[in-house]
């Protein structure tokens, strides 16, 4: 996501030198802490889970999380930081507005944000729920086009020359995930609480910003493995229940009920008087089923309700439309379709013959449509 000149490639290079030999293990390394909690508990390798992610669109956004992870973090007593590494022995090659990204980013920590106020293809402003501080307002085109007020989300910001903006992906937190993290990141900073550091010989906290850094820094992986938990678990779930408004399995029918030519104008004149059915406004032979008596089931917890309502009030249980020689009846459950079934037989018993009908779950419907 970023805008100014250098930056991409910047980073382009720096990707370049990351994939230098003596870099695999610290990278590899990286990558298991965000990946293999998700891995284990699903029970698929890194690379099932990249394909997985891949599939929904995730697949860039997360590995631009644990790339930024990899090159920002603080190296070890005896160890080096990538960005640090390159600028070292490449850095004259890059523009002054490139390396000052990347020693923004080499000093950034990611954290999570809630959005206060978008202002889309512009700005948001946000605020750090996790260090606290006034909100901040991060100048963002392609970032703000998808994000709404009370949104969470994980990111780095960074500051370059004067305005606040996001390093790179974002990723959108709900609600369930944002209060995990929360919690993981609060009891991961009681244990850092209560190991303070050693000063002089003596024992002593570190200061707040401090704290806040090591905090972030240690737990950025579970930002990535908690966004994953919830995740693979929306995308593994059964599909909700469908139903009607009667709660009703959801299953589209067609009946066709054959007929005489000559009884055509008999079986429009009785649909006409009917008062349940109420014919197409325009005049075309196709009739809108709208029984007084609905009945009423109990809708699922979990679960999508569907109806169609005729000039947006009255509940519609089923159409129906004359055409040469067989009416059509079609309905959304089994249940309106017997009900409508017998309804016609009693309205027309003398002008048509037994219906024939065929259904079609949800399922089944989306398998047709999916492209070959």
């Amino acid at each position: 996501m970023s805008k100014r000149p250098g930056t991409d490639k910047a980073i382009r290079s720096l990707m370049n030198w990351a994939d230098r030999p003596e870099w695999a293990s610290v990278r590899t390394a990286v990558f298991d802490a965000h990946l293999g909690p998700a891995c284990e508990r699903f029970a698929i390798s890194q690379e099932e889970l990249g394909h997985e992610l891949a599939e929904h669109g995730y697949g860039s956004m997360l590995f631009g999380m644990m790339f930024e992870d990899f090159i920002s973090r603080d190296p070890a007593p005896d160890g080096n930081n990538l960005i640090d590494d390159y600028l070292k022995h490449r850095g004259w090659r890059e523009s002054v507005h490139g390396r000052r990204y990347l020693q923004q980013l080499r000093d950034s920590v990611l954290s999570l944000y809630e959005v206060i106020e978008v202002s889309r293809g512009h700005h948001c402003d946000v605020r750090d729920l996790v260090r606290g501080g006034e909100p901040v307002r991060v100048h963002e085109h392609m970032g703000t086009q998808n994000l709404v007020q009370w949104d969470r989300i994980a990111a780095r910001v960074l500051k370059s020359d004067g305005e606040y903006i996001f390093s790179g992906g974002i990723l959108l937190f709900h609600q369930e995930a944002a209060q995990s993290l929360l919690r993981v990141l609060n009891d991961t900073r009681k244990k850092l609480t209560k190991a303070p550091t050693r000063v002089a010989g003596k024992q002593a906290a570190p200061p707040p910003e401090a704290l806040d850094r090591q905090l972030l820094q240690e737990a950025c992986p579970a930002f990535t493995w908690i966004w994953l938990m919830h995740t693979l678990e929306q995308l593994h779930a059964p599909p909700p229940e469908m139903v009607n408004s009667n709660g009703e399995a959801l299953v589209f029918t067609e009946s066709r009920f054959p007929f005489d030519e000559k009884d055509r104008n008999a079986i429009i004149e009785r649909l006409d008087a009917a008062a349940e059915w109420e014919r197409d406004p325009a005049g075309e032979p196709v009739w809108t089923w709208l029984p007084k008596d609905q009945g009423a089931g109990k809708l699922p917890e979990q679960g999508l309700s569907i109806q169609s309502f005729y000039n947006s009030q009255f509940p519609i249980s089923g159409t129906l439309e004359l055409q040469p020689k067989a009416l059509t009846f079609t309905a959304n459950s089994l249940e309106r379709t017997e009900r409508g079934k017998e309804t016609l037989i009693a309205l027309l018993h003398d002008l048509v013959s037994p219906p024939l009908t065929k259904m079609q779950t949800p399922e089944q419907l989306m398998a047709e449509s999916e492209p070959d």
